[in-house]
C-alpha cells in the first residue's frame, strides 16, 4: 500500500464535498428513514473531519468547524 500524504486544506475539501453529496442525497431520499440515514452520514464525516483536524488549533479550523457543523446540523434535529 503506497503512502498519500493529504494537507489540511485537502482533508476539508474532500469532506465538504462528501458532506455536500450525503445532504443531497437525503434532499431526494424518497422516505424519511432514509433521508436520515443519509444526514447522519454526512454528520459522521463531519465528525471524522473532527477527529483528525483537533489538533490543529488556528482561526481558521475554528471557522470551518462552524461552518461545517452549520452544514449538517445535529442527528435528529428540526431543519428549517
Amino acid at each position: 500500500m503506497s503512502k498519500s500524504l493529504w494537507t489540511y486544506e485537502e482533508v476539508t475539501a474532500a469532506v465538504e464535498e462528501e458532506i455536500k453529496l450525503q445532504l443531497r442525497k437525503a434532499d431526494s431520499a424518497l422516505s424519511e428513514v432514509t433521508r436520515g440515514t443519509y444526514r447522519d452520514y454526512a454528520f459522521g464525516a463531519y465528525l471524522a473531519w473532527e477527529a483528525v483536524t483537533r489538533t490543529c488549533l488556528t482561526e481558521q479550523r475554528f471557522a470551518e468547524a462552524r461552518r461545517l457543523a452549520n452544514m449538517v446540523e445535529f442527528p435528529n434535529s428540526e431543519r428549517p
